[in-house]
């Protein structure tokens, strides 16, 4: 273990936990994540950064909260697990902010929390984000891709027009990625119908199924 990179993570950790203000709190959780590249070859200390910054979701901070978010993206899979065994259903501010993580991270095992967040949660930017997610996931197993369509259908019909312009994009994706010709099919109807005036009242909407169309026939 490099002494120095010991040295320097246990003076942000330490700058963390004795921030005063919320100004304090953000401005430290950005140099931990400044620091955080630097970790990526000892894992110990990157678990011991990682476990931070999941905490500093929780902390009801915005600014810190985005600047762990953006900590644990850097981190990649390797946040992953520490991530899902670290959801709490109570704690809505900070199950957002895993979901947004999950999202950008695309690792396949943050499959069942995206599909939760669209099926389930009251906030509209949280299943927005859950249905982006669902068209980054990496990796062609075939069960993943169905439950991925089968939850972004369900996002087609979402109340919020966000949601609904998230999963068709997301839909996009799956399809310039590769879908077995059962959900090709799947996938191309759906954006049909989002294209549609009698399906989908909101225009947006329909000109991003439009031009889902229009680029995947190209």
């Amino acid at each position: 273990m490099s002494q120095g990179n010991a040295a320097a993570l246990q003076t942000q950790l330490q700058a963390i936990e004795q921030a005063a203000t919320r100004q304090q709190l953000a401005n430290a959780s950005a140099q931990l994540v400044a620091l955080m590249p630097q970790l990526s070859s000892e894992p110990e200390l990157q678990g011991q950064a990682i476990s931070c910054c999941i905490d500093l979701l929780k902390a009801n901070n915005p600014a810190a909260a985005l600047q762990a978010l953006r900590g644990l993206i850097g981190c990649g899979a390797a946040a992953v697990e520490p991530l899902l065994n670290s959801l709490d259903e109570r704690n809505y501010g900070a199950r957002a902010w895993t979901v947004r993580a999950l999202s950008a991270i695309q690792d396949p095992r943050g499959l069942a929390v995206l599909q939760r967040a669209v099926a389930n949660d009251i906030g509209p930017s949280v299943r927005q984000a859950a249905a982006y997610g669902l068209g980054r996931l990496q990796g062609q197993n075939q069960s993943m891709l169905r439950q991925c369509l089968e939850s972004l259908e369900l996002a087609c019909s979402d109340s919020e027009w966000s949601v609904r312009y998230a999963a068709v994009a997301a839909l996009e994706q799956r399809l310039q990625q590769g879908l077995p010709s059962e959900l090709d099919q799947q996938a191309r109807s759906l954006l049909q119908q989002r294209s549609q005036q009698d399906m989908d009242d909101t225009l947006v909407v329909r000109l991003r199924a439009l031009l889902a169309l229009e680029r995947l026939a190209a």
